[in-house]
C-alpha cells in the first residue's frame, strides 16, 4: 500500500498519475520524441509541465518552456534549458527549428508555436477550445 505524501492534499496526490499518463502521451507516444531533438512546453510550471520537463530531459531532449519569473528557478530545476518569461517576452521571436511543441495552455499559443517548428515538427495542444 502507498500513502500519500503529507505535503500534498488528496486531489494533488491523485493527480499525480494523470499528469504524468498525459505527459507520457504527448511527447513520447504522440510527439515520438527522441534524444537530442528541442522540444518547447508551454506552462513548464502547471501540473503536466512539471512532469513533461523532466520526462524530455529523461530522454535527452533539450527543453524550452514558458513560466513566469517568479517561476523560473523551479523549471530550471526540473530541467528546463531555456527559459521564457512569458509575461515579457516572446517565445516565438526566440525559438526556431524546434521538433515538438506541447501546449497545456490553449488560447492561441499552439497557433503561435507553429513558428517556431521546423519543417515536419510536430504541435501538440491538449487544453481543447477555449
Amino acid at each position: 500500500m502507498a500513502l500519500k505524501p503529507t505535503a500534498f492534499t488528496m486531489e494533488e496526490a491523485a493527480s499525480i498519475p494523470l499528469v504524468g499518463l498525459t505527459a507520457w502521451q504527448a511527447l513520447i507516444e504522440k510527439g515520438q520524441l527522441k534524444k537530442g531533438q528541442k522540444v518547447l512546453i508551454h506552462a513548464g510550471s502547471g501540473g503536466v509541465g512539471t512532469f513533461a520537463i523532466q520526462l524530455a530531459k529523461h530522454v535527452g531532449a533539450t527543453v524550452a518552456t514558458t513560466a513566469s519569473a517568479g517561476n523560473a528557478e523551479l523549471v530550471k530545476q526540473l530541467g528546463a534549458d531555456i527559459v521564457i518569461d512569458y509575461k515579457k517576452d516572446d517565445f516565438a521571436a526566440i525559438l526556431k527549428d524546434y521538433d515538438v511543441v506541447l501546449d497545456t495552455q490553449g488560447g492561441n499559443a499552439l497557433e503561435r508555436s507553429l513558428r517556431v517548428l521546423k519543417p515536419g515538427g510536430k504541435p501538440i495542444g491538449i487544453a481543447g477550445p477555449h
